[in-house]
């Protein structure tokens, strides 16, 4: 398969991913503030990893486990969401991964501010 067509189909299952979690889920374990980072579909359309920030709303710390487990809970939900707005013939398995890319960066740049100052 050709890999812009994979990057518009990865494309497209982010945002309706991220509309469905935004809009559309109620899941009392899904707290904070959780978004779609990163989208990887292989090749033969079997599996599409889903990458997922948490990041806490105010003095409120969220488990980011706990986070995980509502994820995993809604995966099938999500991937029938994905499956009604697109027209792709077999719809992938959404495989549910935390990343932590954004409170590293978070880490980082405030070890830096320590340093300047």
């Amino acid at each position: 398969m050709r890999k812009q067509r994979l990057l518009g189909i990865e494309k497209q299952m982010t945002r309706i991913i991220s509309t469905a979690l935004f809009m559309e889920v109620k899941n009392p374990k899904i707290q904070g503030m959780v978004s779609v980072t990163k989208m990887v579909v292989t090749e033969d359309l079997r599996y599409a990893d889903a990458y997922f920030s948490v990041l806490s709303v105010g003095d409120n710390k969220v488990d980011e486990l706990i986070v995980l487990e509502g994820l995993n809970e809604i995966k099938k939900y999500l991937r029938k969401r994905v499956s009604e707005e697109t027209n792709l013939r077999y719809v992938p398995e959404i495989r549910v991964f935390l990343d932590d890319t954004v409170a590293r960066a978070i880490k980082i740049s405030n070890l830096i501010d320590k340093v300047n100052n």
